[in-house]
C-alpha cells in the first residue's frame, strides 16, 4: 500500500512536471516574440535600450501567465518621482492596457507558479535552467557585463573583511569576473555555450581560463588588476 501510494505520488509528480515545462516553453515563445528577441538583442523594445531588457522580460513573462491564469493580478502602482504609488485598480487597468509606461503590477500565485517562472532550480533570468521561462530567456552581453562588474566589485570589497582563506577565494572570484568583464566578446560566447548546453539537458564545462589571462596581462608589465581591466 506504502508503494502504491509512493507509485502515485510520483506519477502525480511527473505530470505535474511536464505541464509546467509545457506552459513554460509557451511562455518562453511568447516572452521572445514581445522582445522581438534577435541575437542578445530586444529588437521590439522602441526608444529602450535593446540590450538592457531584464525588467521588460519579467514584465512580458508575468502577462503571459496572467492570460493563462497560472497567476492573478494583485496591485497597480505609479510611479511618481522614485516612489511606487499604489492606485486603484480600474485606474490601473486602464493605465495598463494604454501601456502607459509609469504603471506596473503585482501578481500572485503558488509555488508551482514560481516553478513555471524561475524553473526547478529557482534561478535567475538567463540561468539556463530549460524548466522555467525567465531561466530560459539569454541574457545580452552588455547585460553579462554589467553583472561581471558587479559582482567583481562587491566581491573584491567582501574580500578584504574576510579571513583567509576565504577572502583568497573570493578575491580569485572577484578577479574571473572583471577580467570577464573586460572580455566582453569571449564572456558571452563562454555563456552562451554554456546558457545552449543547459537548456539541451547537457553539462558544460568551460574552456576559458581567466587566472591565464591576467597572468597574460601582467607579463606584459601590467601589474596591477585594474591596469589589464583598463588595458
Amino acid at each position: 500500500m506504502g508503494a502504491a501510494t509512493s507509485t502515485r505520488s510520483k506519477d502525480r509528480q511527473e505530470r505535474r512536471d511536464n505541464s509546467n515545462k509545457q506552459q513554460s516553453n509557451e511562455i518562453v515563445k511568447i516572452v521572445k516574440n514581445r522582445l522581438g528577441l534577435v541575437d542578445g538583442k530586444a529588437t521590439n523594445l522602441t526608444g529602450k535600450d535593446k540590450d538592457m531588457y531584464g525588467s521588460e522580460t519579467s514584465k512580458f513573462t508575468d502577462d503571459a501567465m496572467v492570460n493563462k491564469n497560472i497567476v492573478k493580478v494583485g496591485n497597480y502602482f505609479k510611479k511618481q518621482g522614485g516612489s511606487f504609488i499604489r492606485i486603484s485598480r480600474s485606474e490601473g487597468e486602464k493605465l495598463y492596457a494604454a501601456s502607459d509606461p509609469s504603471v506596473s503590477r503585482s501578481v500572485i500565485g503558488n509555488s508551482n507558479a514560481n516553478t513555471i517562472k524561475y524553473g526547478s532550480t529557482n534561478s535567475a533570468m538567463g540561468s539556463g535552467d530549460p524548466t522555467g521561462a525567465m531561466t530560459s530567456v539569454p541574457i545580452s552581453s552588455k547585460m553579462l557585463e554589467q553583472q561581471n562588474k558587479i559582482k567583481g566589485i562587491t566581491t573584491a570589497v567582501l574580500s578584504l573583511a574576510m579571513p583567509s582563506p576565504i577572502g583568497t577565494v573570493m578575491r580569485v572570484s572577484a578577479t574571473k569576473n572583471l577580467v570577464n568583464a573586460s572580455n566582453p566578446n569571449a564572456a558571452y560566447k563562454d555563456y552562451k555555450l554554456g546558457f545552449d548546453a543547459k537548456q539541451q539537458g547537457k553539462k558544460f564545462t568551460s574552456t576559458r581560463n581567466e587566472l591565464g589571462i591576467l597572468k597574460l596581462g601582467l607579463s606584459k608589465g601590467k601589474d596591477k588588476l585594474g591596469e589589464i581591466i583598463g588595458n
